[in-house]
This record gives C-alpha cells, sequence and structure tokens, in this order.
C-alpha cells in the first residue's frame, strides 16, 4: 500500500456535549444530536479504562507471557476525558451546575443562575439512574452525552451519559481570562455505550455554537473582599483565584452490556478547594489586626466575596461569588514583579453558629444573558 500524504490539524476535531435528563441514563448517545460546541483549546482523547489482566501460567516454559493468556474486556470499564478551554458566557453555569449537582433559576426576564452550598441549601446526593424524576426546570440532577468530531466521516465518537468529576475555575488576571478545566466521567465503556466510527450528522456535521456571539468571562473582578484578623470585609488587590470542584463520582453496578446501572455522587462528600493570590498591602500584612497569618494558626474561617459588576447581578455577564475559606497555608512571594503577594491555598467549608450550620459555604450567582436552563 502507497503512503498517504494526508494529515490531519487540532483545528479539524471538535467536542460537543449535550444535557440530558437523569432519568435517561440508560439512553445511548445518539449521532443525530445537535451537541453543543465545547470550545476547547485541545481536543484530548478519551482515557478507557479497561478490566484487563495477564500473567505467566503452568503451562508456558517460555518466559514471555502467552497471547492466549491476556485478557481485555470492557465490560465493567469507564471512561474519563480531560478538557481545557476559556470560559464563555453561555456555557460556565451548566459545568458548575453539573459539577455540584445544584441549580435554580430566576424568572423569565433574565434567568439569574444560582448554584449553592448553604444551610438553607445544602447539597444532596442526585439519583443518577434510570429511575430518577425528571429533571424539571432547573435541569438537575443532569448529565450530558458527549460527541467527538473527527476530520472524515465514519470516525465521529459518542460517549454516554457522562458526569464532570472534577472542575476548576480559574480567574487568572496575568492571562486576563477565566480559564476552566476539567475531566468528564462515563461508565458506559461498552460499544453500546462508547459508540466508534460514528458520523455525527446534526447541524451539518458541527457542533452547535452554545451562543451565535460567544463571549469570554474575563478574570477582573469589581470587588474583592476578604475577612482579616478579626476585620470583616476588607478590600484586597487580586491576582489570580481559583476554585476546584471534585465529586467522587463512581459508577455502581453493572448491566446485560457490562455499563454502570447508576453512578454513586459525593461519597464521602465535595471537596471544594481553590488557590487565593494578592498584594501584600495595608489590609493585608503581618501586623495586629491586619496579620494575615494569624487567622491560619488560629484555624479560623474567612469569607471570600468577589463581584463582577455592581453586585445587583442584574446585567450580562454580571457575577457573584461568596465562599467560606479555611486556609491550609500561608505564603508571601516578596520578590515578585509586581510587588510581594501573598498566596493561599484553601478548601471551602460550611460556616457554622452556635455549632450548627449556619450561612454559606459556596455560592454562585450569575447573569449569563438569560440562557434558559432548558436550552442548555
Amino acid at each position: 500500500m502507497a503512503l498517504s500524504g494526508k494529515v490531519y490539524s487540532k483545528g479539524e476535531f471538535a467536542v460537543g456535549i449535550k444535557n440530558k435528563d437523569a432519568e435517561d441514563f440508560e439512553t445511548a448517545g445518539a449521532n443525530d444530536t445537535a451537541y453543543v460546541l465545547l470550545p476547547v483549546t485541545d481536543v484530548t482523547y478519551p482515557t478507557l479504562n479497561l478490566v484487563e489482566s495477564g500473567e505467566m501460567k503452568s503451562n508456558n516454559a517460555g518466559m514471555i507471557e502467552l497471547k492466549t493468556d491476556q485478557f481485555r474486556t470492557a465490560k465493567g470499564g469507564t471512561i474519563t476525558m480531560d478538557f481545557e478551554m476559556p470560559a464563555e458566557r453561555a456555557l460556565l453555569t451548566r459545568l458548575l451546575a453539573n459539577v455540584l449537582q445544584d441549580h435554580s433559576q430566576g424568572s423569565a426576564s433574565d434567568y439569574i443562575h444560582t448554584i449553592e452550598a448553604s444551610s438553607g441549601n445544602p447539597l444532596t446526593r442526585p439519583d443518577l439512574s434510570s429511575s430518577a424524576s425528571a429533571s424539571g426546570s432547573d435541569e438537575i440532577p443532569s448529565l450530558f452525552d458527549i460527541g467527538i468530531y473527527y476530520p472524515d466521516s465514519a470516525q465521529d465518537k459518542i460517549i454516554t451519559s457522562a458526569v464532570l468529576s472534577s472542575l476548576t475555575i480559574n480567574f487568572d488576571q496575568g492571562d486576563g481570562r477565566c480559564i476552566v478545566s476539567g475531566s468528564f466521567f462515563s461508565g458506559f465503556a461498552s460499544s453500546t455505550g462508547f459508540k466508534l466510527e460514528q458520523t455525527l450528522s446534526a447541524n451539518s456535521g458541527k457542533p452547535t455554537l452554545a451562543s451565535s456571539a460567544p463571549t469570554p468571562i474575563e478574570a477582573y473582578f469589581n470587588t474583592a473582599t476578604l475577612d482579616v484578623d478579626g476585620g470583616a470585609n476588607k478590600e484586597l488587590k487580586l491576582t489570580g483565584v481559583s476554585f476546584t470542584f471534585e465529586n467522587n463520582v463512581a459508577r455502581v453496578g453493572r448491566d446485560g452490556n457490562g455499563d454502570a446501572e447508576a453512578y454513586s455522587w459525593g461519597v464521602p462528600g465535595v471537596n471544594i478547594t481553590g488557590e487565593l493570590s494578592f498584594l501584600m498591602d495595608a489590609n493585608f500584612q503581618f501586623t495586629d489586626g491586619e496579620n494575615i497569618l494569624q487567622d491560619f494558626l488560629d484555624g479560623d474561617t474567612a469569607t471570600l466575596s468577589l463581584k463582577q459588576g455592581d453586585g445587583t447581578v442584574s446585567g450580562a455577564g454580571e457575577m457573584n461569588i461568596t465562599a467560606e475559606i479555611y486556609s491550609t497555608a500561608v505564603n508571601l512571594d516578596p520578590n515578585a514583579d509586581t510587588g510581594a503577594v501573598i498566596t493561599i491555598p484553601f478548601k471551602v467549608v460550611q460556616p457554622t453558629a452556635s455549632g450548627l450550620a449556619s450561612g454559606d459555604a459556596f455560592k454562585f450567582v450569575f447573569h449569563d444573558g438569560g440562557i434558559q436552563a432548558s436550552a442548555w
């Protein structure tokens, strides 16, 4: 056979997702679905975690394992797929809602989206199985079918009933954009759930745009405040902040095809961690009343408040984030080009009052321009 002179570039590949109700857990992804484009910077090939083994057996007089002694099956396997992309206004909410399996939306005039873990709205373990009730207007609990587009026909792939196992939202002011990354998880590794040699036909074989005018989310905040050393809501000169959400999703059971019958979620819990960096100044230093190290030594939490916009979340693109953070270290870089920078890695915890849960652990409120969850 002659050598082929055809090569491909990353621009010819694409990834799309389509939200679906958890009650359709066992329904395989379809090749005529209008998958919504994930504007990933690089298309990552799915990782197949299959059940396999191979060993030397007693009937082998040689030193190398025999081909016939090898075993591999997709039954009982899982699929993971990593991604990274600039955050877009039309996509961020549905990703965060999926990894935390929480979401509510406001009235039809603007559809303000809220995702929170608090004493008034504690995260609950969703029923991620075919026995779940329909998701309803808030589209939770939910799953994604994933379409992976290849340059030529009959090469596309479909991943069935995936859920985000982790998501990182990074507001890096050095880059200027909000960057999101994470990993999808699916317990459908059989040929009926992980479909090969497909031709994704909707929208002329291309993923659909989440918005006709994609709008990136920037990394700035109009207001950023943090409690410090007994003082509340002190403004800080933010240089960067990130949040990572992990839900410990895992497959449960094994149907006739060897695929998952359900997903366990949030066992033993959900982890929200992050890192906060800001300039050392008169509000945050190492003297009494502004001693950023004292909260760490005392084991005290601090409320972090971030606002894009005036705090009312009344216009497209406005966002409020509130997190109760427990620092796990306090680091100082006095050699940074912008001035001495304090960096605090943290985990998000539920605040208490009189020993009982009280207030917000994490709350995200966003105006994405009026996209109703049912359009996800």
